[in-house]
């Protein structure tokens, strides 16, 4: 993760620095530098979207093998569809209770007199990764998923019942969190590196990510008001005629509400859904498992194999077109603006020091 980052970082430079060169050689500055940072940053996602095309080519083809027959081949990457099972008794999620065989938590407290969007998602105070042995069942067989997978288009619950909130207080008292607070916060990349290697399906991480105390995340009259935020939802689902002032004081007393409750996420992964696990298969271990090392883990898409190569399939051509279009009218425009509007900067001419010496010895004589 950090290496990908990395590259990522060392060719937006490397990008940068070059078109801001390029364009100092025939614009003026700031502006030169300005547009060669700014074509950089658009080239750069350009690059990105055709990374993904390629990406979602290489995960389709995949798939594409594996309606042909797959053959298991120990260390070759594969894709395995079918419903995902537990090898034993599911788990059960923190917060809601719901079965699952993988469950990512979360819990954070809202700020208060910010905004309400769902985009607005506040740093964690609370976090964790859960998943027990489990199994993908194939018409051909079964496969194990060993280490935690990337669930990629992942499902979030956010949990403000009464009875999930009380849940998720006793669970906080009752558990033992490895304290990432403060500067140890820069260590939970090695946990996802962790968990990712798992090499025998079963997972169970809990993290602090703050110092501050349980009761302020959730607190005492937090039942309360997650039970009257709930009675305003169903009031206004039902769809009761109000009248305006009473309807706007209801929204008001929501919003009020909303500010105080804690966010608790649940994203779940349940046992019997139809998935598509991209991996390394592992012979000895007859699983997908990463090798030790490697920056290739296993991924989860939800849905049947049908259902996942055509989303891929869209995926290939909607990126592959977005980037090659916009990369085309990015350097049609520059290739215009240094035909018509570039100045290429005046070189002054060499003095010839012969010529100033001489000169004035030629007056006198004369």
């Amino acid at each position: 993760m950090l290496k990908g980052c990395g590259l990522s970082l060392l060719m937006l430079a490397a990008l940068a620095g070059g078109y801001m060169f390029a364009f100092d050689q025939v614009f003026p500055r700031p502006e030169g530098l300005i547009f060669g940072g700014i074509s950089a940053l658009i080239t750069f996602f350009c690059i990105g979207a055709l990374s993904n095309a390629w990406t979602a080519y290489s995960d389709w083809s995949l798939i594409s093998k594996a309606d042909f027959g797959l053959q298991l081949n120990d260390g070759c990457k594969v894709a395995v569809a079918g419903r995902i099972r537990a090898e034993g008794e599911p788990l059960k999620a923190p917060f809601s209770g719901k079965p699952c065989v993988i469950c990512e938590y979360d819990v954070s407290r809202k700020q208060i007199g910010s905004s309400n969007s769902d985009n607005d998602q506040p740093a964690s105070d609370f976090a964790g990764f859960l998943m027990t042995p489990c199994k993908i069942q194939t018409s051909w067989g079964d496969v194990r998923l060993l280490g935690y997978p990337m669930v990629e288009e992942e499902i979030s619950d956010n949990c403000i019942n009464t009875s999930e909130i009380a849940a998720a207080r006793e669970f906080l008292h009752n558990t033992q969190f490895e304290d990432r607070s403060g500067i140890k916060m820069v260590s939970v990349l090695s946990v996802f590196s962790d968990v990712w290697s798992d090499d025998d399906g079963r997972v169970e991480r809990h993290m602090r990510l703050t110092s501050t105390p349980i009761d302020q995340i959730i607190g005492p009259d937090t039942e309360t008001s997650a039970q009257r935020y709930r009675e305003i939802l169903d009031l206004e689902d039902a769809g009761d005629d109000f009248d305006e002032d009473l309807d706007d004081d209801l929204d008001d007393e929501a919003d009020d509400l909303f500010d105080v409750l804690p966010t608790l996420i649940e994203k779940r992964v349940e046992p019997g859904e139809e998935v598509v696990v991209f991996g390394t298969y592992n012979e000895a271990r007859r699983g997908l498992m990463p090798r030790k090392g490697s920056t290739t883990v296993n991924r989860l898409k939800r849905g049947t194999a049908q259902e996942v190569a055509a989303k891929l399939r869209t995926s290939v051509m909607s990126n592959l077109i977005g980037g090659l279009l916009v990369l085309a009218i990015l350097h049609g425009v520059i290739a215009f603006a240094v035909i018509n509007l570039a100045e290429p900067k005046q070189v002054p001419p060499p003095v010839d020091n012969d010529v100033r010496l001489i000169l004035p010895i030629e007056r006198f004589y004369v």
